[in-house]
């Protein structure tokens, strides 16, 4: 047997014992962990996979909405319910046709206004706000119309196929951030194409990878913690990097997109004979999660500078104000910017009590309107 070939087969023993060994170890760290437990262990990025994978039984694909409601879906995820009625909103099961007597609201927006960090459906803020409503006495039904990710131009796509079956009295638009998406896409595009559309599906869970061998390792997730330290599995659906700088504001260009979208969504609004409520959104960094909060907007904002959202929000929010000055809306300013750390979740999404704040503070703003009508 030549050298060469003696080698060859020493380093391929070496290899298999170095994997055989690999596997024992890997196999004695599931059995501790099953016998200290109870049950058996998995890895962040495996118990991550499997949850997101659950959430995505609540979206599907659609010719103009890019991702959509799942029409009566329900599902489990991350210790959350939620659930769309048989007509693809987070509310409760009712007929398309108003009743004769009811007054409609439709909240439109995206997963600030699905509220999807609800531990349930009757925790989002549109399902209290019908609750604190009709406590007042008011024949209401609230529909929740939000969804995760969408932008104002889902918004006004989805009020022209779909939401003005409704026959909304009122509609509240709770939108604004999501815009900031493709507002800081480079180059900016004006249809939300590239910068938004594009990265939908991944970010919802869509296209998500199967999982590479050693992302389901006990062991080796375990030595890179203590090499690295933990890794954040929503990194997955972070935006890859694309190799330009972020951005520390948004192009007059983008603004004036998203008036377009608002003007736009007014006049259907009108045109359906519903009155429009807007609400400008806000952002918090919390004392106790301050990285935590920016890691989630450099994620979500992938092409924004986390320290300059706020200004870029606020030139989104000027414009919201301008529809009011020229009678197009009316504006709901809850003074989200003022409210404690312990109403938030994280940088964009209410906490339990930041929702029933929300929609007490809306209840508050809209019964006098809702009152004349009825």
């Amino acid at each position: 047997m030549g050298a060469g070939r003696k080698r060859l087969i020493d380093a391929l023993l070496m290899v298999g014992l170095a994997i055989l060994l690999l596997g024992v170890i890997e196999t004695l760290v599931r059995v501790a962990g099953r016998v200290s437990v109870g049950t058996w262990g998995e890895t962040r990025a495996s118990a991550f996979h499997g949850e997101i994978a659950g959430a995505t039984l609540l979206y599907r694909r659609h010719a103009y909405l890019n991702v959509a409601p799942r029409e009566g879906a329900s599902v489990r995820a991350f210790g959350r319910q939620a659930s769309f009625n048989s007509l693809g909103y987070r509310s409760p099961e009712r007929p398309m046709q108003k009743p004769a007597g009811v007054i409609r609201v439709l909240c439109s927006g995206g997963s600030t206004t699905f509220d999807i960090l609800a531990e349930r459906d009757e925790s989002s803020w549109p399902w209290l706000l019908e609750e604190e409503l009709r406590r007042q006495g008011l024949p209401v039904e609230v529909w929740n119309a939000g969804f995760p990710g969408w932008t104002s131009l889902e918004n006004l796509i989805s009020l022209a196929i779909r939401d003005s079956d409704l026959e909304p009295d009122w509609i509240v638009l709770f939108q604004g951030i999501n815009d900031l998406q493709p507002a800081a896409h480079q180059p900016f595009d004006r249809q939300y194409e590239r910068g938004h559309a594009d990265l939908a599906h991944r970010a919802l869970g869509l296209e998500l990878e199967p999982l590479a061998w050693h992302q389901r390792s006990l062991l080796l997730e375990k030595l890179r913690d203590t090499l690295w330290g933990p890794r954040d599995p929503w990194q997955v659906l972070s935006d890859p990097a694309t190799g330009s700088p972020r951005q520390t504001a948004i192009p007059a260009q983008a603004t004036a997109v998203y008036e377009r979208n608002l003007r736009s969504f007014a006049a259907l609004a009108e045109a359906n004979g519903a009155r429009l409520l807007l609400v400008p959104q806000a952002l918090r960094l919390r004392a106790d999660h301050p990285e935590q909060d920016r890691a989630l907007l450099g994620q979500w904002l992938a092409g924004l500078d986390p320290e300059r959202v706020d200004n870029a929000l606020e030139e989104l929010n000027a414009v919201q104000r301008q529809l009011v000055a020229d009678g197009l809306a009316m504006l709901h300013q809850p003074g989200l910017d003022t409210w404690p750390d312990d109403h938030w979740s994280d940088a964009m999404h209410f906490s339990s009590g930041g929702s029933q704040r929300f929609a007490a503070s809306l209840a508050e703003s809209l019964a006098e309107s809702l009152a004349e009508e009825g």
